[in-house]
């Protein structure tokens, strides 16, 4: 992978056979640009999981190489480079930029006990009780953080989300580490068991945006009866019998046909095996449940999964604790829906970063994208989206991983794609 540069920010990825190989074809690339020890004062460094056991030798590694003190990272399913995706390989995609002095603060900032592998257990008590941290905050306005979240935590990532976001009153971005080993972040060291990340103070300019990967295919329905994750009833009807007339017409589209043609019906099953045919592939992670943030906005959404299916009951269980009042909407997420909208997300961020700055010349980029966006069926997908951020925003340094769950506006996302740009 080639080596990518601008003003104070350069980029690169690789792949290889373990972590040696892959380390050194990184490091011999951003090398070449290492002019003088303090040319650059922050790494970011994204880790597939086939190297998680790694993970201490690959920091140390680049810390003692490129002689840069502060890091930030997290482990992935996949990692993301300039125009350039890693699925299912060993891979390391990394940037260095040079902020000016006191412009960032990594937390927690604490000298925390390691174990025997280096690692570090974060403080229970949460990322901005140390006193460094605290200072920073003080003396500084907060004004972008981004974070990396344990998803196998003892304490629940997001009710560190909520303090940070309360505490520093920032814009959070970030992901959730996604791996099928180790579930590690980087914050000066290797880490598990929280929340990490870096604050940036309002002298860095930055401006990000959220894709979602997912198209709405009904109206929006309020809950009129639930039990935790269930929910009964929409719009004071069977909530099984409102999402089928939903799907059908739905299905019925993808058939070529008019609703009252279609006569797949989920009330008959008798259990996930009696799925009617018409409506199979439409259960092969296509359909889901959006939770808006607003009612007035069902543009800013969370998606969640549909978990179960009760045709005697006739409810719907999905993986979000839901109430009575609340709404939804059902959406589909296929490749076609994840290209159109990151390529208006991405052309809504160009005019209004010239509309705000006068020219649109960003210095570099963190991707975060959803790990079923990268792992999509269709094999090319993943680089489809890298290429259209490359082709929309320019050649200019990115890296990034693939989450288990996307930050953005402190909330938990899924199945979107969240790009923070540095000018």
């Amino acid at each position: 992978m080639p080596l990518f540069t601008s003003t104070n920010f350069a980029s690169t990825s690789a792949s290889g056979t373990d972590w040696r190989d892959t380390s050194k074809k990184v490091l011999e690339q951003l090398e070449s640009v290492r002019h003088s020890p303090d040319s650059f004062n922050l790494g970011f460094l994204y880790i597939s999981d086939y190297l998680a056991d790694d993970a201490t030798s690959i920091f140390n590694l680049f810390k003692s190489v490129l002689k840069i003190d502060n890091w930030i990272g997290s482990v992935g399913m996949g990692v993301i480079g300039s125009g350039k995706s890693y699925i299912d390989m060993p891979a390391i995609s990394a940037m260095v930029g040079k902020f000016p002095e006191d412009s960032f603060c990594i937390f927690p900032d604490d000298n925390a006990s390691t174990d025997n592998e280096g690692i570090a257990e974060n403080d229970p008590g949460g990322p901005t009780r140390q006193e460094g941290v605290q200072s920073w905050l003080k003396n500084n306005a907060a004004m972008l953080t981004l974070v990396h979240g344990d998803p196998m935590a003892t304490n629940d990532p997001q009710t560190f989300m909520k303090e940070l976001e309360e505490t520093t009153n920032s814009f959070l971005v970030g992901g959730l580490t996604s791996s099928r080993s180790k579930h590690y972040q980087i914050a000066n060291a290797v880490r598990h068991n929280a929340v990490s990340g870096v604050f940036f103070a309002d002298t860095v300019p930055v401006s990000t945006t959220l894709s979602q990967g997912c198209t709405p295919f009904s109206d929006l329905h309020t809950i009129t009866k639930s039990d935790e994750f269930t929910i009964l009833e929409l719009d004071e009807n069977r909530a099984l019998d409102v999402f089928q007339d939903d799907l059908r017409i739905l299905a019925a589209k993808k058939l070529g046909l008019a609703p009252d043609e279609f006569i797949g019906d989920l009330k008959t099953m008798e259990t996930s095996d009696h799925i009617p045919k018409e409506f199979k592939n439409l259960f092969k992670g296509q359909v889901h449940v959006a939770l808006p943030f607003s009612q007035s906005d069902q543009k800013d959404y969370m998606v969640r999964n549909i978990t179960g299916i009760d045709a005697d009951e006739g409810s719907i269980s999905i993986s979000e604790n839901v109430t009575t009042g609340g709404h939804i909407t059902f959406v589909e997420r296929d490749d076609n829906s994840v290209a159109a909208d990151l390529s208006r997300t991405l052309v809504n961020l160009r005019k209004r970063v010239q509309a705000e700055r006068g020219s649109f010349e960003p210095k570099a980029a963190v991707y975060i994208s959803c790990v079923a966006r990268g792992f999509s069926e269709k094999t090319s997908n993943s680089e489809d989206e890298m290429h259209l951020i490359k082709d929309i925003i320019g050649d200019i340094p990115l890296t990034g991983f693939y989450a288990g769950g996307e930050i953005n506006n402190a909330r938990l996302y899924g199945y979107t794609g969240v790009l923070t740009l540095f000018f």
